[in-house]
């Protein structure tokens, strides 16, 4: 169980970035985005060291070692940076609203994760979300993150299957696409949102999303994954799909 500060009350003006890359590039991006650069190790947060994480917590390879401590020592922000080596568009605005999480990776690091069960857990610490809907909120962020990965910026289409061939040929797909540089490189992000009534977690990926997607109903979208958004509908309060499919908005009372 993860146990974190609740950062919500207010972020420090201007926001703080932190991480283990080099020293130029953190104050590249501090003096681009009037941000202020904070230490941060992780072995310290572990050792008790440290009393907060960055609020941005920047990264060359993302870790879940390293989101795991910076989300107990109340993180807002976790980037593992792009080629670009800048931070996504539209992060600052979000930090500077109503409480939130964001954690934005490569989809070959997502894959290699298992996010879920760290973001829930902090969301619940955090008192965003009650403890009885931990569960289901794990697993429809788990359904979400794996379509993301696996039908988004994979762009696989076919499921596993209990057939042993069929679960070979997408094994193999699968791994195909992660060995390309520009699959394996596209974003999954994870966003959280407390509202005072509502927690929204988004799960955004950069795939090709669902070609003319206006549909409210969940059932509708089962040629994506039928499974996996079948479990979303019936645990969550309300899922939306936005941003032509390529994001899935998963909504719980508080």
């Amino acid at each position: 169980m993860v146990t974190a500060a609740d950062p919500s009350a207010a972020h420090p003006h201007p926001p703080s970035i932190g991480g283990e890359v080099a020293s130029a590039l953190l104050w590249r991006l501090a003096t681009g985005h009037g941000l202020r650069v904070v230490d941060w190790a992780v072995e310290a947060a572990e050792m008790g060291e440290l009393t907060a994480a960055p609020d941005i917590l920047v990264a060359l390879r993302g870790c879940v070692r390293d989101i795991g401590a910076s989300l107990s020592l109340g993180g807002s922000a976790y980037v593992e940076l792009g080629d670009d080596t800048d931070l996504p568009p539209g992060l600052l605005t979000l930090l500077s609203g109503p409480p939130c999480l964001h954690v934005s990776l490569s989809t070959a690091t997502c894959f290699s994760l298992d996010l879920a069960p760290h973001l829930c857990a902090t969301m619940v610490a955090r008192g965003w979300l009650s403890a009885d809907r931990r569960a289901d909120a794990e697993i429809c962020v788990h359904e979400a993150v794996s379509n993301a990965i696996v039908h988004g910026n994979l762009d696989v289409h076919q499921g596993p299957s209990a057939d042993a061939g069929a679960f070979d040929g997408f094994f193999r797909a699968v791994q195909t696409r992660l060995a390309d540089r520009a699959h394996a490189a596209r974003r999954v992000t994870v966003e959280a949102v407390a509202e005072p009534d509502m927690l929204c977690i988004t799960i955004r990926d950069e795939g090709r999303g669902h070609p003319g997607h206006v549909l409210t109903a969940v059932e509708r979208l089962e040629a994506k994954s039928g499974r996996g958004i079948r479990i979303m509908g019936e645990l969550a309060d309300r899922v939306a799909f936005t941003e032509g499919g390529r994001a899935a908005n998963l909504y719980f009372r508080r």
